[in-house]
């Protein structure tokens, strides 16, 4: 004899809660990372396909410890935070961590991954200006990396911030492309310093 289980309608199913739980249990770990600063930055070459014994630049990826000191990597928790402000948080370490490398090793190119969302946060901005004014030579070694997923949720936005910015040296990479739906007109009128392409 065979038992069928049968879940209301309006129900959430038992994964469903689950997956629920285990991002409310993320976010609770990087707020309280991110409170302790409790985040380390992971440097990546970044080579020329053309040129693979020398890196053209390095990407700063944060991770972050969890309350066993054990390393986090971003792709563990950037789908959980990136809606929430926490994730402008984690843009703001990344961006304080990566302008410190700049400014310890001059010969440094560097790119910080950063959300779309944190565009109109004003801690991030006063952060990269403030940090600016005290090392300018740090904006045109300077790589801000958004992922295209992230730019076509506002590509108007993202396009006003990147003229601004690149007018003070910041270059832009376009991260993940070809893994979302950006058209040429959006990759045209954003005019990304650098294209990564999907794997």
């Amino acid at each position: 004899m065979t038992t069928d289980v049968l879940i209301a309608e309006g129900a959430e199913s038992p994964f469903a809660i689950a997956v629920v739980a285990r991002d409310r249990d993320i976010l609770r770990m990087v707020e309280s990372a991110v409170a302790g600063r409790n985040a380390t930055p992971a440097y990546q070459p970044a080579v020329l396909a053309a040129r693979t014994d020398r890196a053209a630049f390095y990407e700063g990826l944060i991770r972050i410890l969890d309350a066993t000191g054990s390393v986090i990597p971003a792709r563990d928790f950037n789908d959980a935070v990136d809606m929430h402000p926490v994730g402008r948080m984690i843009d703001c370490l990344a961006l304080e961590m990566g302008i410190a490398a700049l400014k310890a090793t001059p010969s440094l190119r560097l790119a910080i991954n950063m959300s779309a969302r944190s565009i109109g946060f004003a801690r991030w901005r006063r952060s990269l200006d403030d940090r600016l004014r005290a090392d300018p030579t740090a904006g045109e070694r300077l790589i801000l990396e958004i992922s295209e997923a992230s730019a076509m949720v506002m590509p108007d936005i993202v396009q006003a911030f990147m003229a601004d910015l690149q007018g003070r040296g910041i270059s832009f990479a376009i991260d993940d492309f070809g893994a979302g739906f950006t058209t040429f007109q959006h990759l045209r009128d954003m005019y990304f310093d650098i294209l990564k392409i999907d794997g």
